[in-house]
């Protein structure tokens, strides 16, 4: 073999290197981009704050918030949700399970939750010992939802006049995934 033969295979074979991890270099940056522009614009991160959703969720967990699904249809009953309050001099962010949908009557007696008049799904470990506002029934309007926390004693929801009924324009997305800690 010639000098210049060695020469050239030793530069195709440096070529073919470079070329790799350049190759590889554009594959991280293609990833990384990608998971901004997920984090950025179908999810988010909320970290539940307070003991209002026990047991479902414990306070301190990290969980993804699906800000899309709600752009293309309205939050079902039973649905766990992330929404702000409205003043928007003392922004607070919520994390509350949907009971009542737009149109409905909500009324709670004897410790039980009635849609409708027709009782609903029980995700607490004990009965309402407070019904706030929907002692005598709260009538939703168009793009009004009734939420209300899994910790029923220890919740700060729609039977509150500081959070009331809540509209579709106050919700971030649906809560989903736990991503901290593990397990």
């Amino acid at each position: 073999m010639s000098g210049y033969t060695v020469t050239y295979q030793m530069r195709k074979k440096k070529r073919q290197r470079r070329d790799k991890i350049v190759a590889y270099l554009l594959a991280f940056v293609a990833v990384i981009f990608a998971a901004f522009l997920i984090v950025r614009f179908l999810c988010a991160s909320y970290t539940v704050q307070g003991d209002s959703m026990l047991p479902t969720y414990q306070s301190g967990e990290k969980r993804l918030v699906n800000r899309l699904i709600y752009k293309v249809k309205s939050p079902s009953r039973y649905d766990i949700i992330l929404f702000e309050s409205e003043d928007e001099n003392n922004r607070q962010y919520y994390v509350k399970r949907v009971i009542g949908l737009p149109g409905e009557t909500v009324t709670i007696k004897n410790g039980d939750v009635y849609v409708d008049g027709r009782k609903a799904r029980s995700f607490g470990t004990e009965k309402i010992l407070s019904p706030g506002l929907a002692a005598d029934g709260v009538k939703l309007s168009k793009n009004q939802y009734f939420v209300i926390g899994d910790n029923y004693n220890n919740s700060e929801d729609s039977r509150s006049a500081v959070v009331g009924n809540v509209k579709k324009t106050q919700i971030i997305g649906k809560v989903g995934m736990k991503y901290w800690p593990f397990g």
